[in-house]
């Protein structure tokens, strides 16, 4: 199976009256603890055991500076309550009922992750900053934290991910490239720039390497300050923070400054390209504006989950103040946890240029393997034709033509191509095709099927020789 998005134009022979946009965040719910500030990248969702959604956030006491974790839970993914997770975690004097760890825990929290290799016991991890040898050593420890049901967690031992010590904003997931997981971290403590490890065990971890930095296109002085990134379908979406707009003084960059995500992508969760350079999600969001009556000087998207019915739900956190406001000057009603939805694959999208003029896409070679081509799009109207190639000569398969096709119109994260001719790409099966599709005022987010997407040489290679490339994450 392949689904083909549209984050560049590796495999495409056309685009023609169609522009690259961000999909459409729409902010869908809020969650404040009114005791406490997330003030910074402190929150993810994640489906717990039970098939709840559970949020797992940190902050600090309202006016006190004192940092806590806690926990809440939603049947939606939207709607979060406060969950009394103290009494069950058997926490001894705590602070809040909702609270997650002890409060003299020194740290915070920087991923979490449902590990489905692991043993049930161990199925739930945080990847936890411990601060507690910064006066002494000025280094962090990083470490994981394990649990089997969001509530009870303990310390796994040997389990340092990032020997010279980091701080949040991290990515991690499961790369089924590598068969093993991929943390994006920091490469030491303040150096804002993008470092990948790997492991399969969670003791042993591949050293770190460089993947992604600012460069020439971005701001004065700019900074990633971390990327959280999930595995999507073919491909591992990254949200790279952008740390900017501070004033230039000879010092560590840390009072004043805005943050925002903007989108990357990979195909092996290693070796990442940024796309649009411009905020994918900015406190300036006009939904956010009209929710506080204020744009909030920061805003941090931690994760990305795939509900059933495709959608995706975005957990990120906001705050009226820039970057390095004391704590005990920050109120927990400046920041919130925000909820945001796209549609299914939508992180971005080919849209056409304007109402009148079509649009047209197409694919390069395609080995089919079976079945027929499903399409997330909304447009006026809509056609898919299938072309055939041998050698350099393409020509229109008969059947199969624009003229032939039941013409779409609306909106469908699945939309099957049909033709009036009775022709179907299942009849297509073991052969290379060119699939082209046109349309008219809307936007196409992505299509796929069981298919094999090759380049010229691997196309013709097939067609003499029969064989079907073996090859992976590129």
């Amino acid at each position: 199976m392949f689904k083909q998005f549209f984050f560049d134009d590796q495999r495409l022979f056309v685009r023609e009256n169609l522009e690259r946009a961000y999909g459409t965040t729409e902010l869908v719910g809020t969650y404040r603890d009114h005791k406490i500030c997330t003030s910074y990248c402190w929150a993810w969702t994640i489906k717990g055991p039970d098939g709840r959604t559970h949020l797992l956030y940190q902050g600090t006491v309202s006016g006190s500076g004192k940092m806590l974790m806690a926990a809440a839970i939603s049947d939606d993914g939207i709607h979060f309550t406060p969950r009394n997770t103290a009494e069950e975690a058997g926490i001894k004097e705590p602070l809040l009922p909702n609270q997650l760890f002890p409060a003299d825990l020194d740290g915070e929290m920087a991923g979490v992750i449902e590990d489905k290799t692991a043993p049930s016991e161990e199925r739930y991890k945080i990847l936890f900053t411990d601060n507690s040898q910064i006066p002494s050593l000025l280094y962090i420890q990083d470490y994981v934290f394990t649990s089997p049901d969001l509530i009870h967690w303990k310390k796994l031992q040997a389990s340092c991910w990032n020997p010279a010590g980091t701080e949040p904003l991290l990515g991690v997931f499961f790369n089924k490239v590598s068969g093993k997981f991929t943390i994006l971290s920091r490469p030491d403590w303040g150096q804002r720039r993008v470092g990948v490890t790997e492991t399969s065990d969670w003791h042993y971890y591949t050293p770190l390497e460089m993947c992604l930095q600012t460069d020439s296109l971005d701001p004065v002085l700019a900074e990633i300050y971390g990327m959280p990134a999930v595995a999507h379908d073919d491909i591992f979406v990254g949200f790279p923070h952008i740390y900017s707009d501070y004033p230039q003084v000879l010092n560590t960059k840390y009072f004043a400054g805005t943050m925002h995500p903007e989108v990357s992508y990979s195909l092996n969760g290693r070796h990442w390209q940024r796309s649009l350079r411009t905020p994918f999600l900015s406190g300036s969001h006009p939904q956010l504006v009209e929710r506080d009556g204020y744009a909030s000087k920061m805003l941090f998207l931690m994760s990305a989950v795939k509900q059933d019915n495709g959608d995706i739900l975005l957990c990120a956190t906001t705050n009226r103040h820039e970057h390095g406001c004391p704590p005990n000057k920050i109120m927990a009603d400046d920041t919130s946890v925000s909820i945001f939805k796209i549609r299914e694959d939508d992180f971005i999208h080919l849209q056409t240029v304007d109402a009148q003029t079509e649009g047209r896409v197409a694919t390069r070679e395609i080995i089919w393997q079976s079945g027929e081509l499903s399409v997330n799009l909304k447009a006026q109207k809509a056609t898919c034709a299938v072309y055939g190639q041998a050698g350099n000569d393409v020509k229109p398969l008969p059947g199969y033509g624009h003229e032939d096709c039941v013409a779409f119109s609306g909106d469908s994260t699945h939309w099957t191509p049909t033709w009036k001719s009775g022709a179907t790409l299942n009849a297509m099966t073991g052969k290379t095709v060119i699939i082209e599709i046109k349309l008219t005022d809307g936007i196409i987010v992505s299509f796929g099927g069981d298919g094999v997407p090759v380049m010229n040489q691997e196309a013709a290679r097939y067609r003499r020789f029969g064989n079907l490339p073996q090859r992976k994450g590129f």
